[in-house]
């Protein structure tokens, strides 16, 4: 399974996995890295874990990569929204989106959703904005 999908550009679905091997985590920079290349608005659809346990190497170069293309992020991603079925865990997960720290960290709008075609649909609207 592709961590970054993006055969629905732009589109691009990120399947976050439970664990990220130490070995894997600068090929998926890379990909990342590949996304901002293009220099196209997308959107992100998250699903798959919150963030992967026991990749603490992939979780720091993450957390540096943000930092160093913040200012692209806010500029392409029109939005990232996260599909969560479970209502108890998507309120957990608006809780945390709330926190003005992380509102703060994040440069473009995020929401989470109970389902694929909400998510669908906040993507055309992010897309069409």
């Amino acid at each position: 399974m592709a961590i970054i999908d993006t055969s629905s550009w732009p589109v691009v679905r990120w399947t976050m996995p439970a664990v990220i091997p130490d070995e894997e985590a600068d090929d998926l920079l890379a990909a990342f890295d590949a996304l901002i290349a293009r220099s196209e608005r997308f959107v992100l659809i998250f699903d798959g874990v919150e963030r992967p346990e026991q990749s603490s190497r992939f979780n720091r170069l993450y957390k540096d990569w943000s930092k160093r293309r913040r200012r692209d992020l806010g500029r392409l991603v029109a939005g990232a929204v996260r599909v969560e079925p479970e209502e108890a865990k998507r309120k957990a997960l608006l809780g945390k989106l709330l926190n003005a720290a992380l509102t703060a960290f994040i440069p473009y709008p995020f929401k989470v959703v109970g389902s694929e075609a909400e998510a669908q649909q906040t993507a055309r609207d992010w897309l069409r904005a």
